[in-house]
């Protein structure tokens, strides 16, 4: 039997080294009591939001939707790149892999050599000696693997390590260098052939030191904000990396700041940053627990949407272990031993923690023969064991079984905690790392990915046939989804010029109603169509409708200064011709004995769009006169309603 030893403790956040722990701890029970609080009345909220939108059973065939992102080490293998463009079925949109690292003043931006292409017989060191400082061989071939793919690919900057502690914080504190740093980012990611650049910036939180936080955090907001506008006028997205704390929200329930590590100021950069990728992992670092329990990782997730907004909700990924630890189990200031080991029992070598991955956490399981269970809160697994390790007692050398206890995460722990992603909508999940992941884990993702897609957005448009140009158009607009009503959505109509087909112009917006509905109301301007495209939600794509054609004519006003005159009287007639331009052509025609039309002379329109002329008709009885426009480009052939004289002797 094992000695029950001390409370656990956890830790936060992803590096390689010791975490400091947060001020603050949540016991077990109440933290659990908080979630299930939580967890009510963020779902009694979802559904008076939506009014409980139904969704309609997804087909096997469907796209899923993209829920899932995360990352893959500098030391990716092809084949981790391979399973993941043969596998993913659209599920994962986008990745990001280890890059370049801050490596201080000197070497600020450093690509990570992936291939020993110094030939000094090393990896994951600083390549240096290169004529592409901003790429490798490898990293190109697996991006490019990525992108055919259709998987953006972003490049991360860390800064793992303690070596440069308090190195980043004062590169940044100047204008000056930041201005040059963003600079530089940018153009790399530019030459690097990357989709975006990640911020995996650690060591504010985990080596530097909570009293340099408030010098710290204008530093981080003002490079983030200059980093995104450089990176967002070449086209490149922006990702922070941040790590994930303890309590999610405060005593008084209030969601506390980035949950304690408020030194990157989530509501501050959330504007500026394409995502928030928080690392709702390495809970458990010291000693054995949950890597990162999906009720912690819930509150975190509600903790920040709450903190940012829900305006940029989407903007959140939440972290996903694949990996797991197995810990020597402590007990008082010793090891958890069998009952045989004597009291004064020391290891010879400290026993080491390990990492694991979910595939060698099975197959240690196997050896040992040791239980696995799931636990259902976390949303992982774990099983104890025992090591044979040699000591003393005394001055005698002896060996004990230390207890050991695994913990790790798979795909079973991806898909339940994909499952907070509906509740917050929030983007998806960030996985660390992809590496590691099990033969099953994007089909398994791809599949629920399906159940929550968004539902395809059916815009119907019905517009006038034809209409005078000048006159206002009545254009409706009707929108059906599976997913419910497009209730709220923002309609825009866009005309295609029959003249250009090519050229698009937006010409209104409006806010559909309660049914999904609305109707433009826009003055007729020349031929062509009309497309309506809405924007879609959560729940529904957004969805555009096909082009309707509405023909335009030209508007012909025509009258005379009398409609009763004497033989031989001249009558002053006058056009307007709609549009209103110089230079329109404009045929006065008369109706002769035959009732046929025919053209008695042109006349060109002035500045206001009008024409007069002099008739003097000159036999007695009736004659009606007419001025017409013919067809240009955009316009269809114009006339005025006949004008009718009545000529007495």
């Amino acid at each position: 039997m094992w000695p029950v030893g001390p409370p656990i403790q956890r830790d936060t956040g992803r590096n390689l080294e010791q975490r400091p722990l947060l001020p603050e701890r949540i016991s077990p029970v109440r933290f659990r009591a908080i979630v299930a609080a939580s967890l009510s009345l963020g779902l009694a909220a979802s559904l008076v939001a939506t009014g409980s939108a139904a969704q309609a059973a997804p087909s096997p065939t469907a796209a899923p939707r993209p829920i899932v992102s995360g990352w893959f080490g500098w030391w990716a293998s092809d084949p981790d790149i391979t399973a993941m463009t043969t596998q993913g079925d659209g599920v994962v949109g986008e990745v990001a892999m280890f890059w370049w690292s801050f490596q201080g003043e000197k070497n600020p931006l450093c690509l990570f050599d992936n291939g020993d292409y110094d030939k000094d017989g090393s990896w994951g060191e600083c390549l240096t000696n290169t004529d592409t400082p901003w790429t490798t061989p490898k990293f190109d071939r697996q991006r490019q693997m990525l992108q055919d793919a259709g998987i953006k690919v972003n490049a991360s900057i860390t800064d793992l390590g303690s070596a440069t502690a308090g190195e980043l914080t004062q590169y940044l504190a100047t204008s000056k260098r930041r201005n040059a740093y963003t600079t530089k980012i940018a153009e790399w990611a530019v030459k690097a052939g990357v989709d975006g650049i990640d911020l995996d910036m650690e060591n504010f939180a985990f080596n530097d030191g909570r009293d340099t936080w408030d010098a710290t955090k204008p530093r981080w907001v003002a490079f983030v904000k200059g980093l995104a506008k450089k990176l967002h006028n070449r086209g490149k997205t922006l990702w922070a990396t941040v790590p994930g704390g303890v309590p999610p929200f405060s005593g008084t329930g209030a969601p506390n700041p980035g949950t304690g590590y408020w030194v990157y100021a989530w509501n501050e950069i959330a504007p500026y940053v394409d995502r928030l990728n928080i690392m709702t992992y390495d809970y458990s670092w010291s000693v054995p627990g949950p890597i990162g329990p999906n009720d912690w990782a819930t509150l975190v997730a509600d903790s920040a949407v709450q903190q940012i907004g829900a305006e940029y909700a989407d903007k959140v990924w939440i972290g996903a272990p694949q990996y797991g630890r197995d810990w020597p189990a402590r007990s008082g200031s010793g090891y958890s031993v069998d009952d045989k080991c004597p009291s004064d029992w020391k290891p010879s070598a400290t026993p080491e923690r390990t990492v694991v991955t979910p595939m060698s956490a099975r197959d240690l399981a196997a050896r040992e023969k040791a239980d696995v269970s799931w636990d259902s809160d976390a949303g992982e697994w774990s099983f104890t064991y025992g090591q044979v390790v040699t000591g003393k007692s005394g001055k005698k050398s002896k060996e004990c079984t230390i207890k050991r206890e695994v913990w790790f995460a798979d795909a079973r722990s991806a898909l339940m905690r994909a499952k907070i992603t509906p509740q917050f909508r929030i983007g998806g999940i960030a996985v660390w790392d992809f590496g590691t992941v099990e033969g099953d884990f994007y089909s398994r993702l791809a599949e629920y990915g399906r159940e929550i897609a968004p539902a395809k957005t059916t815009v119907t448009v019905t517009a006038p046939k034809s209409r005078v140009h000048g006159t206002n158009v009545k254009i409706d607009v009707s929108t059906e989804s599976s997913a419910g009503t497009a209730k709220g959505a923002i309609a825009t109509l866009t005309f295609i010029p029959k003249a250009n087909g090519t050229a698009r112009s937006e010409v209104a917006t409006i806010t559909l109603d309660k049914s999904g509905a609305g109707t433009f109301t826009v003055p007729a301007q020349a031929s062509g169509s009309w497309v309506v495209a809405v924007d879609g939600d959560w729940y529904r794509k957004a969805g555009s409708s096909e082009p309707v054609a509405m023909r335009v004519r030209y508007g012909v006003r025509a009258s005379a200064d009398a409609t009763k005159v004497k033989a031989n009287t001249a009558v002053t007639l006058s056009a307007s011709v709609s549009p209103t331009v110089a230079g329109t052509e404009v045929v006065l025609q008369r109706r002769g004995a035959d009732n046929k039309w025919a053209d008695l002379r042109t006349v060109v329109t002035d500045a206001d769009g009008t024409v007069r002329q002099t008739v003097t008709p000159s036999r007695p009885g009736e004659v009606s006169y007419r001025y017409r426009v013919a067809a240009s480009d955009s316009l269809l052939a114009g006339r005025s309603a006949k004008i009718t004289i009545t000529v007495t002797k």
